[in-house]
C-alpha cells in the first residue's frame, strides 16, 4: 500500500476511535496482513479462545465482501462480535486493502451472553470495555467508513469507479480483435481453448489472468454475434455456466452456486444495453473467483450470526426457511446444512428455543394470558405453543408459570 494512502487512512482511523472508542485496523489485502491498529486499550482478539477463527481470514473475507457490496460490509466473527469493513481501491479499481472497525457489541442484545460461553476471565473483562452500539449507529458507522474510504482513494464504490479499468481493458480486447474478425478465414472461429484456460485460472485463483482471458472471450462473443444483444445473452448464459463449474471445481458449495445461477439467468434477460451487461459480467467474474478463496469457515460463521440476529428481531412473526435464506442470499437447503453444522441444531428448533425463552419472560406478567403470550411469541395457536414448550422445558407453560409464582412468594 502506498505510504501517502496509508498515512491518510491512519489519520481517519484515529478520529473514528477517538469519537466512539471502536478500534480500527488497516488491512493490506495484497499482502494479507494488518499494517496498523488504533489503540483504544483493548486487545480483544489476543485473548479469544476460539481456535476456528483466523483473524486475517476473517478480515480478508470482510474486505472482499465490502468490495463486492458497494464499498462497505457488516460481518460477525465466530464469537458473534460485529465488525465493519470499508474497501480501499487503487487508481485502476482493484482491491488493495480495507479499513475495519471492531469488535463491537450490539446494544440491548439480551442474549449476547450466549456467544461468550466457556471464555476465560480475562476475556470477560475485556468484553466490559468493548463499545456497545445500537443497530442504527452500526449502520451509520458503516456509511461513514465507506465515505471515508471513497474520499481517501478518490474512486467511488460504483460501476463508474471500481469497474472502469476493466471496461477499458474489454474495449482494448474488442479493438484488437476487430480487424481479425473482418477476415473471412477466422470470422466465426470461437476460441474454445480459451474457455478451458479460463477454468484453470479460476481454480488456481488467478484474478489478473482470469480477467484478461475473460475480456478476450467477451470480445469474441460480441464480435462473432455482430453486437446482437439477444445472441450475446445466449452466449453469456453459456459463459456463466462455465464460470460456475470452474468455481465449484475450486471448492465452492454447489447448492450456493446453483442458487446464484438461477438469479443470474433471470437478470441477464433484463438487460437492454451491452455496456451495462458487460459491467455486470465483470462483477460476476470477481464474485466467482472470490468464492474460490479459503474463507468458507468464516463465511459460514458470519451467515449463522446474521440468521440468529434476524430470528431474534423477528421471532414474533411467522418465519419461513425460504424467507430467512433469502435474507442471507443462500438456498434454503444450504442454509439448513451450515446452520446445523455450526450450532448442532436445526433452524426450526433454534427458532422454537428463542420463542420459548421469550415466552418465559412474558409469563412474569400476570396480566397476560397464555393465549396472548403464544401469539406474541409467533406461535399459531396455544396448543402448539404448549406442545413446543413442554418438549423444550419438560413441563407445560401453566405448570412453569405456577412454579415461578410459588418461587417468587417464598422469596
Amino acid at each position: 500500500m502506498i505510504n501517502e494512502l496509508e498515512e491518510l487512512c491512519i489519520r481517519y482511523m484515529k478520529n473514528i476511535t477517538n469519537l466512539n472508542s471502536v478500534q480500527c485496523s488497516l488491512l493490506d489485502t495484497v499482502k494479507s496482513q494488518i499494517t496498523f491498529n488504533t489503540d483504544n486499550g483493548v486487545n480483544f482478539c489476543e485473548h479469544c479462545n476460539n481456535q476456528s477463527c483466523n483473524k486475517i481470514n476473517l478480515h480478508m473475507y470482510g474486505s472482499n465482501e465490502a468490495y463486492r457490496w458497494n464499498g462497505k460490509y457488516i460481518y460477525y466473527c465466530p464469537k458473534g462480535f460485529i465488525y465493519i469493513a470499508a474497501s480501499l481501491s487503487d487508481e485502476k479499481g482493484n482491491l488493495i486493502g480495507s479499513i475495519t472497525a471492531g469488535p463491537i457489541i450490539m446494544e440491548f442484545d439480551d442474549d449476547f451472553s450466549e456467544c461468550l460461553d466457556e471464555v476465560n476471565p480475562i476475556m470477560m473483562e475485556y468484553c466490559k470495555t468493548l463499545p456497545h452500539l445500537t443497530t442504527s449507529k452500526v449502520n451509520s458507522m458503516s456509511e461513514l467508513l465507506s465515505l471515508e474510504s471513497n474520499a481517501i482513494c478518490g474512486i467511488p464504490h460504483s460501476k463508474v469507479g471500481v469497474f472502469v479499468y476493466e471496461q477499458k481493458m474489454l474495449l482494448n480486447s474488442v479493438y484488437s480483435l476487430t480487424d481479425i474478425y473482418h477476415t473471412s478465414e477466422v470470422k466465426h472461429n470461437y476460441p474454445i481453448l480459451y474457455e478451458k484456460q479460463l477454468q484453470k485460472m479460476i481454480v488456481s485463483g488467478d484474478k489478473k489472468g482470469s480477467q484478461k482471458l475473460f475480456n478476450d472471450l467477451l470480445a469474441h462473443i460480441f464480435l462473432a454475434s455482430e453486437f446482437n444483444l439477444e445472441i450475446i445473452k445466449v452466449r453469456v448464459i453459456e459463459l456463466i455456466v462455465l464460470l460456475s463449474r470452474a468455481t465449484i471445481d475450486a471448492g465452492a458449495n454447489i447448492n450456493e452456486i446453483f442458487c446464484f445461477n438461477d438469479n443470474y439467468i433471470k437478470r441477464i434477460e433484463q438487460f437492454n444495453d451491452i455496456e451495462d451487461l458487460s459491467v455486470w459480467l465483470t462483477g460476476i467474474l470477481h464474485r466467482f473467483i472470490n468464492y474460490s478463496f479459503d474463507f468458507t469457515n468464516v463465511k459460514h460463521s458470519d451467515v449463522v450470526y446474521k440468521v440468529i440476529q434476524y430470528i431474534k428481531s423477528n421471532y414474533t412473526k411467522k418465519l419461513s426457511l425460504d424467507e430467512i435464506a433469502n435474507y442471507v442470499y443462500l438456498s434454503s437447503s444450504y442454509l439448513s446444512t451450515i446452520f446445523k453444522e455450526e450450532t448442532g441444531q436445526s433452524l426450526t428448533n433454534y427458532i422454537n428455543i428463542i420463542r420459548i425463552e421469550k415466552s418465559k419472560i412474558l409469563m412474569l406478567n400476570n396480566n397476560l394470558s397464555l393465549v396472548e403470550i403464544s401469539n406474541m411469541c409467533g406461535f399459531d395457536d396455544q396448543s402448539y405453543f404448549t406442545k413446543v414448550f413442554k418438549k423444550i422445558t419438560g413441563i407445560s407453560p401453566k405448570v412453569y408459570r405456577s412454579s415461578r409464582e410459588k418461587s417468587f412468594l417464598k422469596q
